[in-house]
């Protein structure tokens, strides 16, 4: 028979965490619910021998930007200090409803998402939601710290992330990593030439609080960012781009041209459309 071992009175002894058995059904059977060809690119980013119809902790805690150890507990129904953001991009990356999203965070922290309203000098309209309805291709408006404004049901087909899950073009693009599985060929075609087009626009509007604060987390968090503005290009717009996109549900890369327009009214805001280049266009890189 074995003694226990002796045991210091002095040392505190650590609290077990709260478990809640309702959040960790939930988080785990959305997980085991996601598609991994919802996720643009993910197949292609991953090696031959980790194709798999079923999406890993790893590769959502990954997708999210957060650790492993982060996303496992709140998988296990760890109740902690969550951030929202946290929350947020767990919600986008297991494709969660609008009602699914309000369980996640009754269910995480027992209240509703934080909502956050920026005021921008481009309002949407129902003039505008109808021009941008209108448009056949993925079509959207931001504003001058590129805040969307308004947004087709194409777009939401293309980039799920417009409904409700972020609202700003650049935040997806720098702080989600899913923005580099989905547009092809990141760093080098879409990461040097957004980041110089926020610097440009910087300087033609220092005033700007909302599109400083949005550049100063970028790069709080974003390496290639900081190496973009220790390295920088000028680079106003992109209308005309030819560029590259992995979609959801397609195996196969689409080219795109980028067109954008500036309406009058505040001129520092962008009318863009993603309109898919026919198959006899330009080749496909390699």
């Amino acid at each position: 028979m074995t003694s226990e071992p002796p045991t210091d009175e002095t040392t505190p002894r650590q609290t077990p965490p709260e478990l809640s058995d309702d959040l960790a059904r939930h988080v785990h059977a959305w997980r085991l619910r996601l598609n991994p060809d919802e996720i643009p690119g993910l197949h292609a980013s991953l090696p031959r021998n980790r194709r798999h119809r079923r999406v890993s902790k790893e590769t959502v805690a990954a997708l999210t930007g957060y650790s492993v150890g982060w996303y496992s507990a709140l998988e296990r129904g760890v109740l902690q200090n969550y951030s929202d953001d946290f929350l947020n991009r767990v919600a986008y990356t297991l494709r969660l409803n609008e009602a699914e999203k309000s369980m996640l965070f009754f269910l995480a922290t027992g209240h509703a998402l934080t909502i956050t309203v920026h005021q921008s000098r481009m309002r949407s309209t129902p003039t505008i939601q109808r021009i941008v309805d209108a448009q056949p291709w993925p079509a959207y408006v931001n504003d001058e710290a590129w805040d969307l404004v308004a947004f087709n049901e194409h777009m939401s087909r293309w980039f799920p992330w417009v409904e409700g899950h972020e609202n700003n073009i650049m935040r997806w693009v720098f702080t989600f990593p899913e923005a580099r599985t989905q547009l092809h060929n990141w760093d080098t075609d879409w990461g040097p030439q957004m980041f110089a087009q926020m610097q440009f626009a910087q300087a033609r509007q220092p005033e700007n609080k909302r599109l400083a604060a949005v550049i100063e987390e970028i790069l709080d968090v974003n390496a290639d960012a900081r190496r973009f503005q220790q390295h920088p290009i000028t680079y106003p717009h992109p209308d005309g781009d030819h560029r590259y996109l992995h979609l959801p549900l397609h195996k196969r890369l689409q080219p795109i041209e980028l067109i954008a327009f500036a309406p009058l009214r505040a001129q520092a805001s962008r009318l863009m459309m993603l309109v898919p280049i026919e198959p006899d266009g330009p080749k496909r890189p390699h």
